[in-house]
């Protein structure tokens, strides 16, 4: 049975792995100076050791399936081990993080998705978000990228 739990600092090393593999599985099509740029910033390792307070983690039988970073408003950090994705996963990652949004008296949630992971993009809006923006980054080696805002209302009652 899947758990959702906090993480805890030693989850370190295997959040940083399964969200470089997840991160992997979902810019298969990303230019491959994209990819060789992303992975040359090894900016997992950073961003996880300062914000893993604030992540849950999704867990089987001691196996970390997958992460997600509720901050504020903004579903942050959203990645499934690729073993796991197809499996709800992901979903039980998304609802959890909205529960916790909701809670705290949002609105809405909302967040953002590169349009180099396709498969991220449908996830969003099959769940319920719509678009409500877009916008260009310029990324090393001329290479654009193009982010795409998500957003989820939830009902006032």
């Amino acid at each position: 049975m899947t758990t959702i739990r906090a993480a805890s600092e030693a989850d370190l090393p295997r959040l940083i792995e399964l969200a470089r593999r997840s991160w992997l599985s979902g810019f298969t099509d990303a230019p491959p100076r994209f990819i060789t740029d992303w992975m040359a910033r090894n900016f997992e390792q950073g961003w996880y050791a300062r914000y893993w307070p604030d992540m849950f983690v999704a867990e089987e039988d001691g196996v970390l399936l997958g992460v997600v970073q509720p901050m504020v408003d903004e579903v942050n950090g959203l990645w499934v081990d690729p073993p796991a994705q197809g499996r709800g996963v992901g979903t039980l990652l998304l609802r959890h993080a909205e529960s916790l949004i909701a809670t705290a008296l949002h609105r809405r949630a909302w967040l953002t998705c590169s349009g180099f992971n396709p498969r991220g993009c449908r996830f969003y809006l099959a769940r319920g978000y719509e678009e409500v923006g877009r916008e260009s980054k310029d990324r090393a080696g001329g290479v654009v990228e193009e982010m795409i805002t998500y957003e989820r209302r939830f009902n006032p009652d």
